[in-house]
């Protein structure tokens, strides 16, 4: 435990603890802005800071205001929650509480699963998103989010698209919004923007086209060093049309196009380097019904298609290496079907969630001239399963418990596998004083193995060239956590107006049957100048017996208009309990400061951020050397200024102190300072 973020940790829940003793009167609606909605706990939609469970949220106004070029600089801050961002693959892979990688977190846009994976020395789960388009980020950590689908023992992050009421004002038919950044000074220029036009054709119909593009070069670290393949191209559009034919009804499709290019490798024998185009859609058709006047039918029904594929030619080598081909391509297919029904008894209050949800995996991969096909092998994975939730409450008290149902079957390269399970949820929330909600949770979750973990069969390239090998045998994880919260919410604390929003959690998963890649290696060590030394070396998923994740998190934020301040933090501990070794997927302890002033009828605001990070060292002892990161610390700062009414000019200064650090698990450092100047307008009519 490092010793400056124990304390204040430990301060932050103290902070928590007192606050809750104090007397607060309810401000008027008016007087406070709305709190953000989730529906990833629960599957019923309500306020992240009211959910008995460990949730953050983080809107559009929010997002818009960093002006981020990836997604890590936006879910970074969450609490328990990390990215892992290479410089040269704008891919993303999310880690939660120390669990990332083949699902474990499940990641959806729109309510489309996002399962793309490529096998080599990065993270093994990734997906592609331009945060241009994010209207809202729903983030629920732990198998609590279980019942929002298979495979979430690690948490869920759901991502959704902007709609056309974010563009539209009331009663406006037709309206555009623009945004432009340009990257200006500091470590790296370019420029990136986008243009979204949405149109109310009727009362009851309307839609909307965006387009996004994205041109930065290569940045420099702290230090001025180049980092190579930084740079990054991207081009991506968005539809989407809602249609609200009846009282209740509503009708959602869209879509979403991506296309990214980069290039990456050291152009080595064994690195060789390689052009990349990556090409995403993401389909999805939603219909809902809810009505005031209808307690029994809350549906909603979803079903998608999401493809990703990465077409790459490699530029190095030979002349007859030059010009080799390969591919990866994935299609999932999904649906989703849950409803609601409530009921009143008398004091007791009852809300009945039930549904089904399914997707297929179809995974084709090519390289003739390699073994990408053989580390990342096709087939197919068809995972489904259903639910049922039951939510009561009656006065202080809230109790919630579920059941889900999961199946697998898995198929290719002449091997199979199957299996089922049905994971337990139980909850007991009490609001013993206004604005005050302890809570204690019991969830598992069940995690099907991934085609890759199952499939894998070929040998490891050279000069390394070990075997590896397949294991239809493997059994789906499982996770148990037992997580105790606190919720704290307060309104005109010091002042009229004012609020006060706290969350703080301690948990502990244990997880068993985990999948961890085997490295088998009994004579000479493989790549050993011996000949043969690779002949016994072997590599193959296997299950790891137990294993521990355990940790605090917790964030603070306090709004008094005039000024803002918030803290978040997380420490995470992960051991294989079989070999009593630390798990090499926790991530350092992280603790975020921040806080702000607004002026001129909040036109004018101020913003800073100070990121503190730990050091980790706590690595099994064959990954240090090569693993092992800095302790570090950044200070961001912003300035925006409403020049009219919806028209924004901001200035953003990132890693003020030109911080030359490289993040856990990232292959290579991060920008040094990065100035950013930009300007946001919407208008209609």
């Amino acid at each position: 435990m490092i010793v400056w973020l124990r304390p204040a940790l430990v301060a932050s829940v103290s902070v928590l603890a007192f606050s809750s003793l104090a007397q607060a009167q309810e401000a008027p609606p008016s007087a406070t802005p709305l709190d953000d909605i989730t529906v990833t706990a629960t599957r019923t939609e309500s306020r992240a800071v009211d959910a008995p469970a460990a949730v953050s949220v983080r809107n559009r106004e929010e997002i818009q205001r960093q002006a981020p070029a990836r997604i890590g600089s936006i879910v970074s801050g969450i609490p328990g929650v990390t990215t892992q961002e290479n410089p040269n693959d704008p891919a993303t892979a999310i880690n939660i509480r120390g669990l990332q990688d083949f699902g474990r977190v499940a990641v959806t846009v729109d309510g489309a699963r996002q399962n793309f994976q490529r096998s080599g020395h990065n993270a093994n789960g990734a997906f592609y998103l331009d945060p241009a388009f994010i209207r809202t980020i729903d983030i629920t950590r732990g198998p609590v989010a279980n019942i929002y689908g298979s495979g979430a023992i690690g948490g869920v992050a759901s991502f959704e698209t902007v709609d056309p009421r974010d563009i539209l004002s009331p009663g406006q038919r037709q309206a555009a919004q623009l945004g432009f950044t340009g990257v200006v000074g500091g470590r790296q220029n370019g420029v990136y923007g986008h243009a979204i036009g949405a149109v109310r054709a009727t009362d009851w119909a309307s839609g909307l086209l965006g387009v996004s593009f994205r041109n930065l070069n290569p940045y420099q670290d702290g230090g001025g060093f180049t980092v190579a393949d930084s740079g990054q191209e991207l081009v991506s559009g968005i539809g989407k049309v809602v249609l609200t034919p009846g009282d209740g009804h509503t009708l959602k499709l869209s879509g979403q196009l991506q296309n990214y290019e980069f290039a990456n490798g050291l152009g080595t024998a064994t690195a060789p380097r390689r052009t990349n185009e990556v090409k995403t859609s993401n389909l999805v058709a939603k219909y809902s019904f809810s009505r005031p006047d209808n307690d029994w039918l809350n549906l909603n029904l979803s079903a998608y298609r999401t493809t990703t594929d990465t077409d790459q030619v490699r530029i190095s080598g030979t002349p007859a290496q030059i010009g080799q081909s390969r591919f990866f391509r994935i299609e999932t297919i999904g649906v989703d079907l849950n409803n609601t029904s409530r009921f009143q008894f008398g004091a007791v209050k009852m809300a009945l969630t039930y549904g089904f949800d399914a997707f297929r995996d179809q995974v084709r991969t090519s390289d003739p001239a390699g073994n990408g096909d053989e580390t990342t092998p096709g087939g197919r994975r068809t995972v489904y399963g259903g639910f049922v939730q039951n939510q009561l409450n009656w006065g202080m008290f809230d109790l919630i418990g579920a059941l889900r149902y999961d199946a697998y079957a898995l198929a290719g390269g002449g091997n199979s596998s199957a299996g089922e399970r049905v994971s337990p949820k139980i909850t007991l929330a009490v609001t013993p004083l206004q604005g005050l909600q302890p809570y204690l949770t019991y969830a598992e979750g069940y995690r099907a193995p991934s085609i890759t973990e199952t499939l894998v069969n070929g040998l490891h390239p050279v000069p390394a060239s070990f075997l590896f090998i397949p294991n239809p045998g493997l059994r789906p994880e499982i996770g148990k956590t037992l997580e105790a919260g606190l919720n704290l919410k307060y309104d005109s604390v010091l002042q009229a107006g004012d609020r006060f929003r706290g969350k703080v959690s301690v948990y502990q998963n244990n997880v068993t049957k985990l999948i961890e890649g085997v490295f088998v290696d009994p004579g000479a060590p493989c790549g050993s100048p011996v000949p043969g030394a690779c002949a016994d070396a072997s590599f193959r998923y296997e299950n790891v017996a137990r294993a521990r994740l355990q940790g605090i998190e917790g964030e603070i934020a306090y709004d008094a208009r005039r000024w803002f301040a918030g803290l978040a933090g997380s420490i995470t501990r992960g051991d294989n309990r079989t070999t009593g070794q630390p798990l090499e997927s926790v991530y350092p302890d992280r603790l975020t400061v921040s806080g702000g002033l607004r002026f001129l009828d909040e036109k004018l605001v101020l913003g800073a951020q100070v990121t503190l990070v730990a050091a980790q060292t706590r690595l099994p002892p064959a990954s240090v050397a090569a693993n092992a990161s800095k302790a570090y610390a950044l200070v961001d700062a912003n300035i925006s200024y409403e020049i009219a009414r919806d028209t924004r000019f901001f200035l953003i200064g990132e890693n003020l102190g030109d911080v030359r650090y490289r993040r856990y698990r990232d292959d290579d450092r991060s920008p040094g300072l990065v100035t950013k100047v930009g300007l946001t307008t919407r208008f209609g009519m």
